[in-house]
C-alpha cells in the first residue's frame, strides 16, 4: 500500500506563458554537478487554431503545490521527453530527430548531442515521438515506422544499431494493419511487447483481437506474434513480478454499447511473454456493468482506470449508432481504484467527470494523474492514495503528458 508523505499545502497557478530567452549555442558542460534528483514535467499549449508548443519544466522534486511554465523551455509543436542514463532526451516535435541534454543541479540545460533519424526513412513530422518508441533497456529502443519496421538505436551510446524490416503481420480479414501508441514510454524490464490493431477504411470498425509482435532482445527480431482476443490494446505497463496489463486507448466501447462491436478489455501478458491464458476478468462485474478504458497498473496489486458511467446518457442503445451521443459518452468518464487481487474496483473521490484517456506519474510510492479540461487547454494535476481519493496537487496551463524522474 502508498500512502501520502508529509502535510502538502494545495493551490493551482495561473501564470501566463512568458517565453524565455535561451542560448542560441549549446552551452559544453563537462563538469556540470549532477547530485540533486531532477525531475522534468512536459506540457503542451494550444493557440486558438489549435497549433502546439511544447514546455518542459525542470525542479528538483516532484512535491510541489503550483507550478509556473514561466521558467520552462519551449520547444516547437508535439515535442516529447524520456530519460536515460541521468539525463533527459527531447524528440524533436517538427523533425525527426532526437537530442539529448545534460542538466546540472542549478538546472541549467546543457545540450550534447542530436541523433536524426532521417537517413533510415523515418521523415515524417515528429516521427521520433516516445510516443512511437519502445523502450527495451537503457542501451535498446524501438522506433516504430511504416507500420512494421522499426529503427534499432541506443539511447546511451546514442547511436543507431540499424532498421529491421522482418514481420510476419499484414492486413486481415478485409482490415487494415495499423501499429499503436504507447502514449509514455518508459524503460522497463521483461519482454518487448508491439501491440498491431486493424481497423476499416473509415476508422468505424475494428478487430475484436490484438497482434501482438514480441521482439528478441538481442537479434530485435520478431520471435513470435500473440494473438489476443480484445480490441486495440494499445498501453501496457509491468506490475511487480513481471505481468505486463494491456489495455485501449484509440478504441472506445460506444459501438459495443450499440451492439455493433467487441466490447473493451484488458488482457495480462506473462514475464516470460505469453498470454495468460488464466487471467481474462469482466472488469464490468466490478464496476456495475460500466465499460473500462485505460488501466494503469501502480503497486500491491492496485490499478487505476477510466470508467464510463455511460447511464449519464439518456438513450436508447437498442436503436442504431448515434454518432452526436457518442461523442456526448467522452464527458462522461470517472476514474477507479481497482483491487486486482481481490476483484473489486471503487470511484475515486475527488475528481468527478474526466476523459477516458489519462497520463500519469508515479514516484516513490505517489501515484498522480494529469486530468485535462477546457479543451485540453489546461490540466489538473492529483495525487490519488490506496484508498482511492485525490487531492489535487496543482492546476496549470497546457495538457501535462509526462512527468518524468530524470535522476
Amino acid at each position: 500500500m502508498w500512502s501520502l508523505s508529509g502535510s502538502l499545502g494545495f493551490g493551482c497557478s495561473d501564470e501566463a506563458i512568458i517565453r524565455t530567452e535561451l542560448p542560441s549555442e549549446p552551452v559544453a558542460s563537462p563538469d556540470a554537478g549532477e547530485d540533486e534528483p531532477l525531475y522534468a514535467l512536459h506540457a503542451i499549449v494550444f493557440d486558438p487554431d489549435y497549433n502546439a508548443t511544447s514546455y518542459v519544466l525542470l525542479t528538483h522534486t516532484f512535491d510541489l503545490n503550483a507550478i509556473s511554465l514561466e521558467t520552462a523551455r519551449e520547444f516547437p509543436g508535439y515535442a516529447s521527453i524520456a530519460a536515460v542514463g541521468g539525463k533527459l532526451l527531447v524528440a524533436d516535435g517538427e523533425t525527426p530527430s532526437i537530442t539529448r541534454y545534460a542538466i546540472d543541479d542549478d538546472l541549467r540545460w546543457h545540450e550534447q548531442e542530436s541523433l536524426s533519424f532521417a537517413g533510415q526513412g523515418v521523415t515524417a513530422v515528429n516521427a521520433a515521438s516516445f510516443e512511437r518508441q519502445t523502450f527495451a533497456s537503457e542501451h535498446t529502443a524501438y522506433l516504430s515506422f511504416e507500420v512494421t519496421r522499426r529503427v534499432v538505436w541506443d539511447p546511451t551510446r546514442f547511436v543507431i544499431d540499424g532498421v529491421m524490416d522482418d514481420s510476419a503481420l499484414s492486413d486481415r480479414d478485409g482490415l487494415l494493419l495499423d501499429s499503436t501508441l504507447n502514449r509514455q514510454a518508459r524503460v522497463s524490464d521483461g519482454p518487448v511487447l508491439k501491440p498491431f490493431y486493424y481497423h476499416d477504411a473509415d476508422w468505424f470498425s475494428y478487430a475484436p483481437y490484438t497482434s501482438i509482435a514480441v521482439y528478441d532482445r538481442e537479434t530485435h527480431r520478431e520471435a513470435t506474434i500473440l494473438e489476443v482476443p480484445c480490441p486495440v490494446l494499445e498501453l501496457g505497463n509491468r506490475d511487480e513480478a513481471g505481468n505486463t496489463y494491456l489495455s485501449p486507448w484509440t478504441f472506445g466501447p460506444e459501438l459495443a454499447l450499440y451492439g455493433q462491436g467487441a466490447p473493451l478489455c484488458v488482457r495480462r501478458i506473462t514475464p516470460d511473454g505469453r498470454l495468460d491464458e488464466s487471467w481474462s476478468p469482466d472488469l464490468t462485474a466490478w464496476t456495475g456493468g460500466r465499460p473500462v478504458k485505460v488501466l494503469r497498473y501502480l503497486q500491491d496489486g492496485k490499478a487505476l482506470g477510466s470508467v464510463l458511467h455511460y447511464e449519464e446518457v439518456t438513450t436508447d442503445f437498442s436503436g442504431g449508432y448515434d454518432e452526436d451521443v457518442a461523442g456526448e459518452l467522452e464527458e462522461h468518464w470517472r476514474l477507479w481504484l481497482f483491487d486486482l487481487e481481490n476483484e473489486t474496483a471503487t470511484e475515486v473521490e475527488g475528481i468527478g467527470a474526466m476523459n477516458s484517456g489519462f497520463h500519469w506519474a508515479s514516484f516513490d510510492g505517489h501515484a498522480l494523474v494529469f486530468v485535462p479540461y477546457e479543451g485540453w487547454g489546461r490540466t489538473r494535476v492529483y495525487e490519488v492514495d490506496s484508498e482511492g481519493e485525490a487531492t489535487q496537487r496543482f492546476d496549470t496551463l497546457g495538457r501535462v503528458s509526462e512527468w518524468i524522474r530524470v535522476r
